[in-house]
């Protein structure tokens, strides 16, 4: 017994020092794309967990996005940054703490960025995502991102973790390779616990169902594809159908089957 306490212990240990590690990770690109006049907001996991999923975020995923009109942008820039010129960026403004490595897939065309607490330290994966990749949109400036008072760090609305999340499980769900597959059911268990934390949001309450037709936040695709993943979700599982249908979803899914809504699924999205 006190073996696998102590085992739990050590776990527990680990866990909390690689959540401190990915913070600080946050904090800094926060503060670097601060300086540079980036908006940007954490999505993924990390965004999950300071909503108030319990799972330890493996990494940080950052939507940085750029105004090309903003009068702060200094020297003025035609074309706003991609993902690699942000990643350039950040290791230019602390190569102390990040690094970038070579992809391990063969001819690919991008570096992977790292934080690290101190050389040979610590570290982990940083991505940055630009608008566009994935249907993520761009962070308008008179839209301040949430922010979680504790640790300063903007998170994605609440509304936009959720359906990307969900996403995130379709295509797992109905990828080809095995390693992609076997994502999904971590990926059903963030989206339960997302549902959970939807109803205890106050903010869902009022003129909930303007919340799925936002588009600033999401396009029209993205809103058509996600009502197809909503069905898709409560075939998988019918007994959450309720929890969509309280904020504000179409949970109708009929007799359909899996193979036919994911057939359709991969029509709409390919």
């Amino acid at each position: 017994m006190a073996y696998s306490q102590d085992i739990h212990l050590r776990s527990r240990k680990r866990s909390n020092d690689h959540y401190s590690l990915v913070l600080d990770a946050a904090q800094s690109v926060t503060e670097i794309c601060s300086e540079h006049g980036l908006p940007c907001a954490v999505f993924g996991s990390l965004a999950a967990r300071l909503y108030g999923n319990s799972r330890c975020p493996n990494d940080v995923d950052m939507l940085v996005s750029e105004d090309l009109n903003a009068s702060s942008i200094s020297p003025p820039r035609k074309y706003p940054r991609t993902a690699e010129d942000i990643k350039d960026l950040i290791v230019r403004s602390d190569s102390y703490h990040f690094y970038l490595k070579a992809s391990r897939k063969p001819f690919a065309d991008y570096r992977i960025l790292w934080y690290r607490q101190y050389y040979r330290g610590p570290e982990c994966k940083v991505d940055i995502v630009v608008p566009g990749t994935m249907h993520l949109p761009h962070l308008p400036r008179h839209r301040s991102p949430d922010e979680t008072t504790e640790y300063f760090i903007p998170v994605v609305p609440f509304s936009l973790l959720l359906t990307h999340k969900l996403q995130a499980w379709v295509d797992h769900r109905v990828a080809q390779d095995l390693y992609h597959r076997q994502k999904q059911h971590k990926d059903a268990q963030d989206v339960r616990i997302l549902l959970t934390i939807a109803q205890a949001l106050v903010k869902w309450t009022a003129c909930i169902h303007c919340v799925w037709n936002d588009e600033e936040l999401f396009s029209k695709e993205f809103q058509i594809l996600t009502n197809l993943r909503v069905r898709i979700y409560c075939r998988a599982f019918p007994h959450l159908a309720t929890v969509w249908r309280n904020i504000g979803m179409d949970v109708e899914i009929r007799l359909a089957n899996f193979m036919k809504l994911e057939l359709e699924y991969k029509e709409l999205y390919n």
